[in-house]
């Protein structure tokens, strides 16, 4: 080897690593960012800073408050709900604007009745109730009339801001198959049928993302992570008492997961 060659070509590599073109993907920065959508999206901590009407309050630090300080966006506005359904995206929908190029949707949870089903499965850890017999039917026909009540939904963000990029988040589940110390005292049968729900709002939220172009989101592993879980691992809780968060909400820490998953997603 000519050793006198050596230094050359390591001048040659180190000015072809100066002025090779950067193949790092440009981050785009987004204009305007609104965040719509129900209490899955509005309601972190119990101890954080609320904001908004009292019948719509919002946690500091749900994942949209943590996608304005996270994510690239020059401005936004979280305008979610805690009892939103999709008959008041209407009212929401007036923060969006022509220049609004993302839009966090976080609905349908509550036009299947979620916070009956919740309310029934808090009741059976101490009294003894059937919630699927009590809620699967009404539930079920609830269900069928989400896709087209979703459809309006989108019909609305595309209406009003026609070049907005959606991402639509999935429920994270607050209960899980298998052992279940924090609802011990509901049938393993009846948490399955909690279980078999969530999975089929999110069918049916994916879905609808799918046909009007959007995307959806839904951390990984959110099943190993609900109320069954150790408190510390919990995205989801049914008392809240452990983990700072709302009953039958996302935890603190889930909605950290969820504005890691859509942060991760934007950056696709």
């Amino acid at each position: 080897m000519n050793f006198r060659a050596v230094p050359a070509l390591l001048g040659a590599g180190l000015l072809a690593a100066c002025t090779a073109p950067d193949m790092t993907p440009e981050l785009v920065t987004y204009r305007h960012y609104v965040a719509l959508g129900d209490s899955f999206a509005a309601m972190g901590s119990r101890s954080a800073p609320t904001s908004g009407p009292l019948e719509c309050f919002r946690s500091a630090d749900n994942y949209p408050s943590l996608l304005l300080i996270d994510a690239p966006v020059a401005a936004g506005q979280d305008v979610t709900c805690s009892s939103a359904v999709t008959a008041d995206i209407p009212g929401q929908a007036a923060a969006l604007t022509p220049d609004t190029d993302l839009v966090t949707l976080s609905i349908g949870g509550n036009d299947i009745r979620f916070a009956e089903i919740a309310g029934c499965f808090r009741r059976a850890m101490s009294e003894t109730l059937d919630c699927p017999a009590l809620l699967d039917a009404p539930v079920n026909e609830q269900l069928d009339s989400v896709p087209a009540r979703l459809d309006e939904v989108y019909g609305i963000i595309a209406e009003d801001s026609p070049d907005a990029r959606v991402i639509a988040t999935g429920y994270l589940p607050l209960v899980s198959a298998g052992e279940c110390p924090e609802l011990e005292a509901v049938p393993e049968e009846h948490r399955a049928w909690a279980v078999a729900l969530t999975e089929q709002i999110n069918d049916v939220v994916r879905a609808a993302a799918e046909r009007h172009g959007a995307e959806f989101v839904l951390p990984a592993g959110a099943s190993e992570h609900s109320a069954c879980a150790e408190p510390v691992q919990r995205w989801t809780d049914i008392t809240g008492e452990e983990t700072d968060a709302y009953p039958m909400h996302p935890t603190p820490l889930g909605q950290r997961a969820m504005a890691e998953a859509v942060l991760g997603q934007i950056r696709k």
